[in-house]
């Protein structure tokens, strides 16, 4: 029979494969240090919280962990005390997410890119920067390079979404499963709620219009674990759905001349909490080949020259 239609929605507006956490409690006062935990003004009376830890040791990029969709920083806890030894490194929360302000209405990605960006300018997190996104947070790294492309040197991406993953999934489906459980839809079904209100159909026409490419250093990393019957809306698609994955982690290598890919072949979705040294270990090699890399280097992608 028919699984429930609600997660199929949900992966058709944007992969979510994730878990959420519980807020932290944190400073508000700033003391213009580099290590603080705080909520921060990004303006329309809304406050985002952000947690920095560690120093710039020998001119080292800041390292800014972005989450998945639905998840709070707490998810960067094996991540981002280690990374603190050797740079400095921020976590934030989305609005609706942890301990920052809720937003009231739907979004486009592009307000949250542009939340980011306010958001270090206000908490005085200066760049240059290295991204690190985790499925959601991998096509928000993304966005923020195209949008923001001086202040980006380097990129994690830790089995990040793909833009054209979803719909190509539904192709795999057959047509008249597809249109029985689009029958059995109730309107609720149709509405995809979460508390950070993205307009989730709308990434795949905003992706693929800015087509992102880079010759920033890029490391991609992949999910090891072949998917299970409850990763999809079908179980016997489970096969072809993670070879479907596997496919699109190998395009998001090819967005960088100087893309390469790891393997993570004990985890699933969650690379940083399974095998949390294998982000570590990432975010260590892009610093290194930063450090080493001439000044002024920019990305090829056209579409923005920094926002102010």
């Amino acid at each position: 029979m028919f699984v429930a239609l609600r997660p199929l929605l949900i992966l058709l507006c944007v992969s979510t494969f994730a878990k959420c956490a519980q807020a932290q409690g944190m400073e508000v006062e700033d003391r213009g240090a580099a290590s603080f935990d705080k909520l921060v003004d990004v303006g329309g009376g809304r406050r985002l919280h952000i947690n920095c830890s560690g120093m710039n040791f020998e001119r080292s990029p800041t390292l800014v962990l972005e989450s998945g969709a639905g998840n709070d920083s707490t998810v960067w806890k094996s991540v981002q005390p280690k990374v603190a030894k050797f740079t400095r490194v921020c976590s934030y929360e989305r609005a609706g997410l942890g301990s920052s302000d809720p937003v009231p209405a739907l979004r486009t990605i592009v307000a949250l890119t542009e939340e980011l960006h306010t958001l270090l300018v206000n908490a005085k997190v200066t760049g240059p920067y290295i991204l690190v996104g985790h499925s959601l947070g991998g096509i928000l790294s993304r966005l923020y390079s195209s949008y923001y492309p001086a202040e980006v040197v380097g990129m994690v991406l830790v089995d990040s979404a793909h833009e054209d993953e979803p719909d190509r999934g539904l192709a795999l489906m057959p047509p008249d499963m597809l249109k029985e459980m689009f029958k059995q839809a109730k309107p609720e079904d149709l509405v995809v709620q979460t508390a950070e209100r993205i307009d989730g159909c709308s990434i795949r026409t905003l992706m693929n219009a800015l087509n992102w490419r880079s010759d920033i250093p890029l490391i991609v990393l992949t999910q090891g674990r072949p998917y299970g019957p409850e990763m999809v809306a079908v179980p016997s698609m489970a096969p072809k759905a993670y070879e479907l994955h596997l496919a699109l982690q190998r395009d998001l290598v090819q967005r960088s001349s100087r893309g390469r890919q790891v393997i993570a072949k004990k985890s699933g979705h969650g690379i940083h909490q399974d095998q949390p040294e294998l982000v570590i270990d990432a975010i260590r090699q892009l610093i290194n080949e930063v450090k080493t890399t001439a000044p002024g280097r920019r990305q090829s992608h056209p579409a923005r020259q920094g926002r102010k």
